[in-house]
Formats: C-alpha cells, structure tokens, sequence
C-alpha cells in the first residue's frame, strides 16, 4: 500500500538530506516511518541503512581525495556527497516498495473500549456503562507484484442494523498495474466512492449523520471500482491527475437493501470528485502533531440503485428508486484540521407505499444531513499532545430505516434506539489526550437539540463517551 503520505515521506526526504550533512538519522526515521506503515519489512530497512552507510562512507573518500585534485579538475566530481547519499536512499526506497518482497503481510488493528452515561429521561432506562466500540483487526499487503489486499474483521460490531454480531468489514484484492494512467482497480467489499468524506481518525467518537445517510452498510458494498487519487482511501494507491489535484473514483456493487441487512438484486452505481488545488492532500487525520503546513480539499459525490424490501415500505416489497448526493471537504492549517461534509437521500415509489417517519403514507422520502467540525492540536514532547475539537450536526430524516443511527451508539436496548433523531441537531464537545502514536483517550460531550413538533415521542437530551483508542 502507498498511502498518500509516502510522497510526503520521501519529499521530506528529500530536501532535509539535501540540506543536511550525512543524513543518518534522517534515514533512519524515514526508513522506520516506512516500516511502522507496511512498506517495508525489517530486512528491508536494515538494507537500505547499510546501502547508505556505504554510499555516505564512498561519499567521505571521494570529498577527501577531491581536496587534493586540483581545481580545474574538481568541478568534474560530485559537489556535495549528501546528493548523492540521497538518491541512492530513495532509488533504494523505490526499488523495494515497487517490488516487495513475496508475500510481504501486515496483521493490523483497531481496539476502542469506551464508557458511556446518559441520564434517564421520559420514562426511558438511562446508560452507565462499559462497551466495546470496536474489536477490529485485519490483514494487508502484497500477495504478487502490483496485487495488494485488505481485509478487516470486526469482533465487536454495534451497529444495530446488520444482522450479524461479527463482520468481515473490508475484503478486498486491488490491482495498481494502471496506477500511472486510468488508476488503481479495486474488486470485493470496500468503501463506495460516493461516501461523503475519506475515512478518518476520528476526532468525534459519534457516528456522522451525513455519512451514515450515505450509500451502503457504513459505506461498505460489494463490487468493482476504479480509483485515481487518494479521494477513495484505504483502497486507492494511485496519485491523482495534474500533479494531485484531480481525484475520481466511480464503481458498480450490488445495492444493499436500505435496511442494511441484505443484497438485492440490484445495482448501486456511484461516483466521486475530488479537487486538490494546491496538489497536497489533506493529512488523513483529524489531530495533526506535525505541523502539514496548509492545504485543502474538496469533492462531490453521487449514487443511485433500486431497492425492494426495506423498513421504508409499508408491504414486503416495493419498487424504489434511490438516490444519494454528497459534498464534502476538508482544510488542514498547520495543527488546526477542520472538515465538513452533506449527504441527502432520496427515495421514490411510483407505487406510493411508503412510509416516513413520522408514519404517513407517501411516494417519496427526501432525507439531509449536515457535519461541520473543527480541531485544534497542542503538541507536548515527542508524540504526545492534547486537543480540542466542536462539531455541530443537523438533519432532517424521512427514512424509518436510518432513525436508529441517528443517536449516541451504545447497545441494542429499545430504550436506546428510541433515542434516535429524526429532525434535530446535535453538539459535540471533545477533549482528547494523544498518549502516543497509536494511543488516544477521546472524551466527547454532546448536546441532542430535537424538534420535537416533527420528530413525535423524541425529547432533548446530552450524553458524555470516554473512548480509548489503540491502533496497531
């Protein structure tokens, strides 16, 4: 995998070695950085230092034997020996990342334990306890020349509305052969390039509304797609067009039911386009320890497909007609991340069987959602720090099916989806502790304003999470 910080890597690489003397501690960062990501395997960093050592050592005779050749014959030797250091690094950095050692694999994983407590209210049970938000681990890497895979597991699913209690979230093979011209080729179940945002850190331990309106099961379907740039991580690894600035991705899957617990037999086109104007993506993470510097992006995104039996109908099956239009985007100012993203869906039935939220028959449902938020990083000593992040959300649900989600995720219980918010909006207030590279406390406070006059039987209400977060 080439995510699209190895270009950063590899340019920062570049000129602090072509700035700085020797270079072995550089090296050594980039090539452990490029270990921690998969890239590259122990063997192959511990080569690639020893090719450096060399070529630093060549370096040090060739400057010592050029002080005593006289002047008009110096100009014909290398001026400065860290280039050259350098660019037998990078070639070397290059060479083992386009031809990876077979088969080169990567366990990999995400643990989330969180406490969540909210008040009783309206004759509803309150929540005081402990869950587990996520149990996810996978498995990544090369299984040929050019031929990746991805597969992650989750252990601890609480999305109420797939049916089972453990699911294989992403189990994909991807083709990067056309990465330099049409883009990378990606065949299983993966992310639909018409989610609204590329999946992130997560600064909010809640679900976004505007993403869980998106097509899919947690944006997931299965089938084909075809990806240029990073607009479509984890399953892309190609570069955008025009120096990074033009991303796309469209793909066809078999459309999941809106109750999202099944296939029909139908399909889900989509499409998605990104724009980087300053040819820089946006760090994928929502906490930036590094200062990035400044950049931007932005996108749109669309999918439509056919649906049959949903919770959306008031009969077994009908015939429906959905549609998903997304804009999204996100800014990174030096460790100030901010992003937003609106999803609207509609549904349409010629038959007029169904039914809203608030239990009307009609022949269509419209609903939108709104995220906005804001990050802030204070950096303490190596990768420690703190930050502070606001995100504001809004939505106007007609679809029974995304009522459940649409709520602080906690349990199964009937008194915790009954909390789900079909017009309201919602306040998050976050306080996170960055304990080391793949260790972070989350603490989020959040505010649920409803409108009750069209959201029947739903009232106001907060909720405090404290999640724990470890990557590895």
């Amino acid at each position: 995998m080439k995510p699209s910080y190895l270009a950063a890597i590899l340019f920062i690489a570049l000129n602090v070695c072509a700035t700085a003397h020797a270079g072995n501690a550089y090296v050594d960062a980039v090539l452990d950085a490029l270990r921690d990501k998969g890239l590259l395997t122990q063997t192959d960093v511990e080569a690639i230092k020893a090719r450096a050592r060399e070529a630093e050592q060549q370096n040090t005779s060739q400057h010592i034997l050029e002080q005593k050749i006289p002047a008009q014959h110096s100009e014909a030797l290398p001026q400065n020996g860290t280039v050259t250091t350098q660019k037998t690094v990078l070639a070397a950095i290059k060479q083992r990342i386009a031809s990876p050692e077979l088969p080169a694999f990567k366990v990999w994983g995400r643990l989330q334990p969180r406490y969540t407590y909210i008040t009783a209210e309206n004759g509803l049970e309150g929540t005081n306890s402990f869950t587990l938000r996520r149990a996810r681990m996978g498995l990544k890497g090369y299984v040929a020349d050019k031929i990746a895979f991805r597969t992650q597991y989750e252990a601890a699913n609480q999305v109420t509305g797939l049916a089972n209690a453990e699911n294989l979230l992403d189990a994909w093979v991807r083709f990067e052969h056309l990465d330099d011209s049409i883009g990378t080729i990606t065949i299983g179940q993966q992310f639909v390039p018409a989610y609204t945002r590329p999946p992130q850190m997560g600064a909010s331990v809640e679900r976004k509304f505007s993403e869980y309106l998106s097509p899919g099961a947690a944006g997931r379907a299965r089938g084909i797609s075809l990806r240029r740039g990073d607009l479509g991580k984890p399953e892309v690894s190609s570069q955008g067009l025009f120096g990074n600035r033009l991303h796309y991705g469209l793909g066809i899957f078999n459309a999941p039911d809106l109750s999202l617990n099944n296939d029909n037999n139908e399909m889900l086109y989509a499409v998605g386009l990104g724009l980087r104007p300053t040819g820089v993506s946006p760090y994928p993470d929502e906490y930036q320890l590094s200062d990035r510097g400044a950049t931007y992006g932005i996108g749109v995104s669309y999918a439509q497909s056919n649906d049959s039996g949903t919770l959306d109908t008031s009969v077994q099956t009908v015939d429906m007609d959905n549609e998903w239009f997304g804009v999204f985007g996100d800014v990174q100012y030096h460790h100030w991340f901010g992003w937003g993203s609106w999803t609207r869906f509609v549904s349409k039935s010629s038959q007029g069987l169904l039914v809203n939220t608030a239990g009307l028959a009609t022949d269509e449902l419209d609903s939108d959602a709104l995220t906005l938020g804001l990050s802030r990083t204070f950096p303490l000593k190596g990768d420690t720090g703190w930050a502070l992040g606001f995100q504001y959300q809004s939505v106007d649900n007609e679809h029974p099916s995304r009522t459940r989600f649409l709520r602080t995720l906690t349990g199964r219980s009937d008194d915790e989806v009954s909390r789900g918010m079909d017009k309201g909006e919602a306040y998050h207030f976050i306080l996170t502790w960055i304990l080391g590279r793949n260790v972070r406390l989350l603490n989020e406070f959040i505010i649920y304003d409803v409108d009750k006059n069209l959201s029947p039987g739903q009232f106001d209400h907060e909720a405090f999470v404290s999640q724990l977060q470890i990557d590895f």
